[in-house]
């Protein structure tokens, strides 16, 4: 099968990783050079990518666009470029010109419901964020709760007589504009040029204008006919697959729905059953999510072609969540002594229950979102001695609630698609990647670094004199770490010279995993 792809932006995760999942089943994945894609805050220059497309389509057997990508040249671009919103929508509208000539060309889109960010940091935000973003996170929370009727008036006065009112118009100006977008996104769906739409949720909360935005965007679902795609309820199934969905997340999405063309291609829908470590944790909210773990875990099965089931004797995968924690904060060293007496117990039998699963044949996928950008250590020790590693259907931890368990979905369902030994060790690499990279860089090594960097250069991120210096740093550890994974030691090792920090930042990372000389 021949996918295209046109990613949401440069980052590993948006092209590195869908394009190792195709491979697992053996299909192709073109994506356009990346001289041709974004580079951090410099816009990819959006004709160009429309001429890939025309000249690619006539290859392909399917087609994945990212509006951000296509209409305003990425993901940070949609957040700080100045272009109106009419330059945006006629890019996207030559959709409808592919459509035209390839009617029988499945063509499935995704666009993200701007976040906003709750830090004073301007690297993906326009630059007042440096100073204002904390106060602008509040001030959008402030301004939903005041749609709800809450009583927040004083609050709100008080905060928007600290933003200068010059931000504040930016603010809004470029959230209509977005909101005009996905709306325009939203009717080339009802028109029939795309035949799937993710409208996902990009770092958003329960209150805050990106949760209005959503409930206006479904206000249009349900009037335009695709009510019964959402889903609202947890535990409510679509009657077939969903045309729209909308859920929490961005990284993911483009390797989900490489996962929906290929199980679309076999003909299956895997049934997928979930085991929460608390089972009451079923009902907690992710950070950065707007609902329960449970409802975001429906959707991204939606998003992949399946449908949950309760037996989990019957389920072609069962799912391993170590659920979110009401804390909704990153992990720190000292709740490890906590985690001793109020979690071990819990985290215990679900790791002998994934051995169980697995001595029984059943693929089993562990989805590991206790807390964000990373994996819960606790967890990590139990699941490693318990769990056979190199046979899991798919293993996450990286990110986002909603970004790691798409990505996982998306390797355990294609997993049951591998045919010939190319395959197998393509799905090994990647479920050693995911591996290293949620536990091993994004836990471990990405402390250790920020901590050594602090301590020889003052500084807790590299420049372009510690860069090298940095890479051989993570290249040494990742390394070392390979040996502590059962089943992975001696018989890997990272490329040498493949690691690199995407962005030059240390939050994201890449590498080549190789077999052991």
């Amino acid at each position: 099968m021949h996918i295209g792809l046109l990613p949401l932006d440069e980052r590993p995760a948006n092209t590195r990783d869908p394009a190792m999942i195709a491979a697992i089943a053996g299909a192709r994945l073109h994506i356009p050079p990346a001289a041709r894609l974004s580079a951090r805050r410099r816009p990819a220059n959006c004709a160009t990518l429309i001429n890939w497309l025309d000249t690619v389509a006539p290859q392909l057997d399917a087609l994945i666009v990212s509006c951000e990508m296509l209409g305003y040249g990425g993901l940070i671009a949609a957040r700080t470029s100045d272009e109106p919103a009419s330059a945006i929508i006629a890019r996207l509208d030559w959709l409808r010109t592919l459509r035209t000539r390839f009617p029988g060309l499945p063509i499935l889109g995704f666009n993200v419901i701007t976040r906003v960010s709750n830090a004073d940091d301007s690297i993906e935000e326009p630059e007042y964020w440096a100073s204002y973003g904390t106060r602008l996170y509040r001030f959008a929370q402030l301004l939903d709760q005041r749609g709800q009727g809450l009583a927040i008036d004083a609050e709100l006065a008080t905060l928007e007589a600290n933003i200068p009112t010059a931000h504040q118009h930016d603010f809004l100006q470029r959230r209509l504009r977005n909101h005009s977008v996905n709306l325009a996104v939203l009717h080339l769906l009802a028109a029939g040029v795309f035949d799937t739409l993710v409208l996902s949720s990009d770092d958003t909360s329960p209150y805050g204008l990106p949760s209005r935005e959503k409930r206006w965007l479904q206000e249009w679902a349900q009037l335009l006919g695709f009510g019964n795609d959402l889903a609202a309820s947890p535990g409510a199934q679509p009657l077939a697959q969903p045309r729209l969905l909308m859920y929490p997340g961005a990284d993911e999405v483009g390797s989900a729905l490489v996962a929906r063309l290929l199980n679309a291609q076999a003909g299956v829908a895997p049934w997928f059953a979930a085991t929460y470590a608390p089972p009451h944790a079923a009902a907690n909210v992710a950070a950065y999510e707007d609902g329960p773990i449970r409802l975001t875990l429906e959707r991204q099965v939606h998003a992949v072609g399946g449908r949950m089931i309760e037996q989990g004797d019957a389920a072609d995968i069962w799912l391993a969540v170590n659920a979110p924690l009401a804390r909704r904060s990153e992990w720190l060293p000292e709740f490890a002594a906590a985690e001793r007496t109020s979690r071990w117990d819990e985290l215990q039998t679900l790791a002998n229950a994934i051995a169980a699963r697995q001595a029984r044949g059943q693929p089993v996928a562990v989805l590991d979102v206790a807390y964000p950008n990373g994996a819960d250590p606790a967890f990590s020790e139990l699941l490693f001695a318990q769990a056979a590693l190199p046979e899991l259907a798919a293993y996450g931890a990286w990110n986002t609630a909603g970004n790691t368990i798409g990505t996982a979905l998306a390797q355990a369902s294609v997993a049951r698609l591998i045919a010939g030994a190319s395959g197998r060790a393509a799905h090994e690499r990647f479920l050693l990647h995911r591996l290293l990279e949620d536990w091993g860089y994004q836990h471990l090594v990405r402390a250790e670094l920020r901590a050594w960097l602090r301590a020889t250069h003052a500084t807790a991120e590299p420049d372009a004199a510690t860069l090298p210096a940095a890479l051989a740093f993570i290249e040494e550890r990742l390394n070392t770490l390979i040996g502590q994974l059962p089943g992975f030691a001696g018989r890997y090792r990272i490329t040498p010279s493949s690691v690199r920090l995407p962005w030059g930042r240390t939050f994201e990372v890449d590498f080549v995993p190789e077999a052991a000389h």
